[in-house]
This record gives structure tokens, C-alpha cells and sequence, in this order.
């Protein structure tokens, strides 16, 4: 770090070498100018054992996820979801066609897009197995690496799902402090997606419990020996089906990094019935309401949570959207939203 001088000095897999923070915040206290370190890691630096400082106020955090939709479409710019709801909510939404499950079941990982089928399965296990021989032992002692690939398969199988660690924990046959700590660590390795639940201001029965999922949904549906070819088979539908929820929770937390519009991601459920799949709140506090359906029909029962969740809340200004596997686009009612799930990446 004192050879670096005026140059960049980029550090990779940094999370391999958790002594250099102290010396790296000192360096950056002596000269403030900015972009002269970059850190990089497969897993989150500041989550391993002998960090000895967050560098707050000295380093910027960037999430990199795997590709967007728009990334792998090699967009000229980036897609902006939200922004363009907000932006253009009196204008009827550009025609876009139909989702196709190829982009669920493939996800964003580079090498897993080029590859179809069982190639890609196979691909997703080497991947996993890679993990639990090698990263999972450098961030974790004891039975952590050995139980990784049934916790992420686990959790692969149940899409974007409400969090109850007492299963988890069955599922694993760990204690649930274990589990948890399982999931801490998933989380630090950036392959555990956390949708917090929503409830600011909300008097009641409200459900607490975060949904997670895998990070990709070609992880996903990798190791569920979910394919194009077999999502006629019994049960895979409603499979696939949770998987496409995932799947916009992920496309939405990516384009959070860089929106023009600042904003966070929940879902809401209450001990009533009432559900919401994902609500977006603005830094103003207004709401964005979405409803995800794999189905290419739609019917008014797709938005009737989107009205009750609007009536429960009159004093913010809620915005709702059913996301659909279809290709046809509505608006109603001045609020709601009817749109082709690619709606989230092309306009």
C-alpha cells in the first residue's frame, strides 16, 4: 500500500487477507483523495473473523449481483423500473412481449447463460460444490461446508420464501441458532437474497418474518432440475411459479444499485389474509405495491390485495402493479398497473 503512490491499487479476493484494513485506513487518513484503493471478494470482507475496522466514512460498498436482464441484453442504458413508473404513470406502457422462462430458469451468471438444460445443471453443482470445498471452509469452521449444498437446495426449491428457522432448522436437523448462523454466513458469500417485511406504521397483525431466496434463479432452478423441458410435469408449474417471483424481487435489488430513484424492498403479509408480494418504499414515503403471477391470463382477483393494501394504508400514496407472464399492459383507476414482467427491463 506505501508502493502504490498516485496509481490504483486493486486487491482481489480481499476477504483472504482481513489484516490489510487497518493499514488501508490508515494510508486512506493520510491522503483523503478518493479511488485510490478497490477492494474485491467473492465474500463480504467486512463479515470475516480479524477485521479490524468497517472503514466507515472511507470506503463505498457496491453489491455486485449477478447480470441484470437489461445487462445481459447489453442495453445502451440502464433499465430503471421504478423511476419509469413514477415518470411516465399517465402514459400507457410501450407493448413488450411475454417472459420467457428461459430468462428465469437461466438467471445471470455469466456461465450459466451460455449454457442450456443439463449442461447448465451441471454447471450450478460444480459451482456449489466449489463453494463448499473451498470458500465455505476459509469463512467458517466446523460442519458449515459440509451442509452447504443442502441448505442452498433448501432454499432453491422454495423460491422467494417467508423465513420460519424453526423448519429450516428441521430441514437441516441443526439447532436453530445454528441455522441462523447458517444463513449469516450464506449471506456474507453474497448468495442469499433478504426481503425484509414491511410494516412501518402498520397497527396489528402484522407477519415480522423476512422472505429469502438464492440470489439467482438459475441457481435456483439449477438445483431443482427445474428446465424448460419438464415444467409440465407435475408440480413444477407452482415450482416455477415461485421462482418468477424470485425472480423480479432480484431484478428489482439490482437496479436499486442504480435507480435514479432511492428506494428499498419489502413484501407485507398480516395474520388477516392480506398479501403483498413485494412493496417498494420511496424515500418519500409513498409506496409501490407488486403482485407477481407466472400466468399469462389475468383476472381481477390478481389485484384485489393490491386495493385491500390500499385501503388499509389511505395516508400514503400507493401505487399498484400486477407483473404477469402475459404480453398485454392496462392501466386502471389512475393506479393500478397491469404489465408484462419484461416491462421491468424494456420500455
Amino acid at each position: 500500500m506505501a508502493q502504490a503512490d498516485d496509481g490504483l491499487l486493486i486487491v482481489d479476493e480481499a476477504q483472504r487477507a482481513p489484516e490489510i484494513i487497518l493499514p488501508l485506513k490508515a494510508n486512506v487518513d493520510r491522503d483523503r483523495r478518493p479511488g485510490r484503493f478497490l477492494l474485491t471478494g467473492s465474500a463480504d470482507l467486512f463479515r470475516v473473523k480479524g477485521v479490524g475496522d468497517s472503514l466507515a466514512g472511507r470506503a463505498e460498498r457496491v453489491d455486485l449481483w449477478p447480470l441484470s436482464q437489461g445487462e445481459l441484453a447489453s442495453r445502451s442504458e440502464p433499465e430503471d423500473f421504478i423511476a419509469d413508473l413514477l415518470r411516465f404513470a399517465g402514459e400507457p406502457w410501450p407493448r413488450v412481449g411475454a417472459l420467457d422462462p428461459h430468462s428465469v430458469l437461466a438467471g445471470g451468471y455469466p456461465e450459466a447463460t451460455q449454457r442450456d438444460g443439463r449442461r447448465r445443471e451441471r454447471w450450478v453443482r460444480a459451482y456449489v460444490e466449489a463453494l463448499a470445498g473451498h470458500d465455505a471452509r476459509e469463512l467458517r469452521e466446523g460442519a458449515f461446508a459440509d451442509e452447504l449444498g443442502k441448505l442452498v437446495r433448501i432454499l432453491g426449491a422454495g423460491g422467494m420464501g417467508e423465513l420460519v428457522v424453526a423448519k429450516l432448522a428441521r430441514d437441516l436437523d441443526v439447532a436453530q441458532t445454528t441455522a441462523s448462523s447458517y444463513l449469516r454466513t450464506l449471506a456474507s458469500m453474497h448468495l442469499l437474497h433478504e426481503l425484509p417485511a414491511w410494516g412501518r406504521g402498520a397497527r396489528g397483525r402484522v407477519v415480522r418474518r423476512p422472505k429469502v431466496g438464492l440470489v439467482d434463479t438459475g441457481l435456483s432452478a439449477g438445483l431443482s432440475n427445474l428446465r424448460t423441458d419438464n415444467l409440465a410435469q407435475p408440480g413444477r408449474r407452482e415450482q416455477y411459479g415461485a421462482l418468477v417471483e424470485q425472480f423480479v424481487a432480484a431484478e428489482l435489488a439490482k437496479q436499486r444499485g442504480w435507480s435514479s430513484e432511492q428506494f428499498d424492498l419489502h413484501h407485507f403479509r398480516d395474520r388477516d389474509g392480506l398479501e403483498v408480494d413485494i412493496v417498494v418504499e420511496l424515500a418519500d414515503g409513498a409506496l409501490v405495491a407488486i403482485e407477481v403471477k407466472s400466468g399469462r391470463t389475468v383476472t381481477a382477483t390478481a389485484w384485489a390485495n393490491l386495493t385491500k393494501f390500499k385501503e388499509r394504508f389511505p395516508d400514503r400514496a400507493v401505487t399498484g402493479v400486477v407483473l404477469h407472464g402475459g404480453d398485454f399492459a392496462m392501466t386502471m383507476h389512475g393506479w393500478l398497473h397491469v404489465l408484462p414482467i419484461p416491462a421491468l427491463w424494456e420500455r
